[in-house]
Formats: C-alpha cells, structure tokens, sequence
C-alpha cells in the first residue's frame, strides 16, 4: 500500500509539472539558501581566520603592566618589560617546539624621519629578522633585517609602505631607487634596504621603521635600559603554533613570568598577556551572526513554500473530492486517504529540496574555484536542508490531508 501512494504522490506531481514546480519555488529558495550560506560561511570563516594572524590569532603578545599600580610590586617602574623578561620567554619556547614558533622582540619610540628636506613622523620599532615568523610584513623592494645586521648594529632600516611614499613619493620606480639610500633617524643616519608592502589598517606595520634591536638601543634611541633589569622592551611576541594551543601557551607563559619576575602566590601579575582569544571570539561571533541571520531568512524561505504546500494541497483536495469519494466508497480508509494526501505534500518538499540543495552544491563549487576560497559543501547543511523540508512539507500537509481523510463518501460523490 505505502509503494502505491508513493507513486501516486509522485504521478500527482507529473500530471501538473507547472503547478508543482510553482509550489516548490519557496521551498527550492529556502534549501539552497540554506546549504549554501552555510557552507559558504565556512570557507569564509577559515579564510578571515588565516589573514587575521596579521591580528594576533597566532600569537601571544606580553605587555608591560600598570607600573603605579599596587600589584606584585609597588615600585614605580616595575610593571615594565625587559630584556630579562624575553630571556626567560625564550628559554620557554625552545622547550616547548611543540607549542611555540619563535619570539621576537618589539622596541618602539615615535621618531622625526628625514629624507632631503622631506620629515615625516613614525614609529620606530626595533626588532629580528624572525618578525616576519609573527608579523604580515611582505617585503616590496629590497631585503627584510638579517641576524648579521643584529650582530654588526648595522644602520639600516626597512621601511613602511606609507613612510616611504611621503619620503620618495608613490612611484615604483622611486621607491624601487629608494633601497640603499640613507635617511636620518632623530638626525642618525640610517640606510634603506627594504620597503613593505602596504597592507593597510591600524595593526599592520604601513607607518613604522623596522630596525635591528641593538641598532635602536645603541645608535638611534637613548636611555632605554631599565636600572638593574636590562633593555625596556614595548611588548614580545611569542608566535604559536597552531590557536588551539591559546589556552597551554598562556599558563606556560604566565608561569614562567611571574617566577622570573619573583611574583608571589598572592599577588598579581605586573604584566598583561595579550591573547588572541578575545579576537578569535569576536571574529566567530560576527560570522556566526551574518550566517544564523541568512540562515533564518532561508528558513522563514521554507516556511513561505510551505504555506504554498498546504495552499495547493487544499486546491488539490477540492479538485478531487469525487475522486476521494470513489475510493472510499470501494473501502479505502481514512488513514488510506490521509496517507496519500500527506505522501504528496512530502514529495513536493523533498524534490523541491533536493533541487535546491543540488542548485547549492552547484554554486558553492563555482564560488570556491572562481574566488580561490577552498569552499567545500557542508554536509549537515544538506542533511538540516532535507530534514526542514521535510518536517514543513509534513506539517504543512497534514491539514489539506486530515480534511479530505474526514470527507463523508456520499458528500464527497455527490460533490460537482
């Protein structure tokens, strides 16, 4: 009996091809919408969380504390960050290759930098040649900072996109020139061997001057070591190895500070630990949120298609009203009649479905090779596409069907 009404459902369909598909049109939006979005969102998720490392997802930064804060130490000054700080840090990562990539140090100040009788203020930011390991920096003329300039104290620089356009000016050729010339630093002469590529927004290095750290202390900035600690240090960077390991690099981390920084049980850190965590969140929450609300626009999609089910269907249950006559009067039941009525509104959700979901997978596929995304197709999209359908194509039927499961034969022959 249940094979009968299933091709019966599906002989309903063919005899008003027009009709059904007109029927399905919400339903085949709301699928596609559906597995699309989702899987979609995905791969944009995945891509926004690799160009964020830029941001910090893969890194932790150490920061200096409060230093007039009451805290582990009530000495002005204290809550700095200093050279002995990344010693400590950098014993910590060559224990742990598992967890951490490298650690750079950053030394900043803001700097007057001079070409000709052209000045423009920057930050002057001393550090490694493993900055770009943490760092986006791509380098767009010229070379990054080697160890050997480290070693040497070499007056050399690496310049930001945006320093070296108001220096030399935004033609390649002129910028291209630029790499070996000399610029001053606070009237200390400093040669350019690179230029970054502009990236652009407030945490990409656009506007800085990148040099080797000992150059900064020792030729370009003064004053900058802390009385019995050694070099102050704006912030380290410790590169991850992967963001799952957020939360084991922090306890290690914070653990070996506060014993190096001889910090007592009771009191609290005079340092700040800057964790990618809180980016990470908020850059799932924004995804999450743009996908739940497309994803609920598809599903009030699906809705709408399915009040056009139960709409046809009650058409449909007045149109053969002497046909529901007919076979109860042979001896179909009602449950006979309700079955095949619900069968028929199911069928109409599940190929509208099917057919939306096949139309997704088809742009999903065509999206990820046109735009390089790496889009693959979710497949519990496609299962929650088919399930939803389903239940509004149940739902939605019932009623049509329940009302021509109670038709009284006699009424329903003597029905024109």
């Amino acid at each position: 009996m249940l094979k009968e009404q299933v091709l019966m459902a599906l002989d309903s369909l063919q005899a008003n091809k027009f009709r059904s598909l007109l029927t399905m049109l919400g339903i085949i939006i709301g699928a596609g919408t559906l597995v699309a979005v989702l899987s979609l969102g995905n791969a944009v998720q995945s891509t926004v969380f690799e160009q964020f490392v830029d941001l910090g997802t893969r890194r932790i930064a150490v920061l200096p504390g409060d230093p007039n804060a009451i805290g582990a130490r009530n000495t002005p000054g204290y809550g700095l960050v200093s050279i002995q700080d990344y010693d400590a840090l950098k014993a910590l990562v060559e224990q742990h290759p598992d967890i951490f990539r490298t650690i750079v140090p950053e030394v900043s100040a803001p700097v007057s930098v001079r070409a000709g009788t052209t000045a423009v203020q920057a930050a002057l930011v001393g550090t490694t040649k493993d900055y770009q390991a943490v760092q986006t920096v791509p380098v767009a003329y010229g070379r990054f900072l080697t160890d050997a300039d480290e070693d040497q104290s070499a007056r050399v620089g690496v310049l930001g996109a945006l320093v070296a356009e108001d220096l030399f000016g935004q033609d390649p050729e002129a910028l291209a020139a630029a790499i070996g010339q000399v610029i001053e630093i606070n009237g200390q002469p400093l040669q350019v061997v690179g230029i970054l590529e502009q990236l652009g927004g407030p945490f990409s290095s656009d506007q800085r001057v990148l040099a080797p750290v000992s150059t900064v202390r020792l030729r370009l900035v003064g004053d900058l070591d802390l009385p019995g600690r050694g070099l102050e240090m704006s912030s380290i960077l410790l590169a991850l190895e992967s963001e799952q390991n957020v939360d084991q690099a922090e306890g290690l981390m914070r653990s070996t500070l506060r014993a190096s920084r001889e910090v007592a049980p009771d009191q609290i850190d005079d340092f700040r630990l800057n964790l990618p965590t809180q980016a990470l969140g908020v850059l799932a929450g924004i995804n999450g949120a743009i996908t739940g609300f497309i994803a609920l626009v598809a599903g009030i999609s699906l809705v709408v298609g399915g009040i056009g089910i139960m709409n046809i269907m009650l058409v449909a249950v007045t149109e053969r009203t002497r046909e529901i006559g007919v076979r109860k009067a042979l001896g179909a039941t009602d449950s006979d009649v309700l079955g095949q009525f619900v069968l028929e509104a199911l069928a109409i959700s599940l190929v509208g479905s099917l057919i939306g979901v096949a139309g997704a997978i088809g742009i999903v596929l065509l999206v990820g090779v046109a735009t390089g995304i790496g889009a693959s197709i979710s497949w519990t999209a496609v299962g929650l596409a088919l399930a939803f359908a389903s239940a509004i194509g149940l739902g939605f039927g019932l009623y049509p069907a329940r009302r021509a499961a109670l038709l009284q034969p006699i009424e329903a022959l003597r029905y024109e």
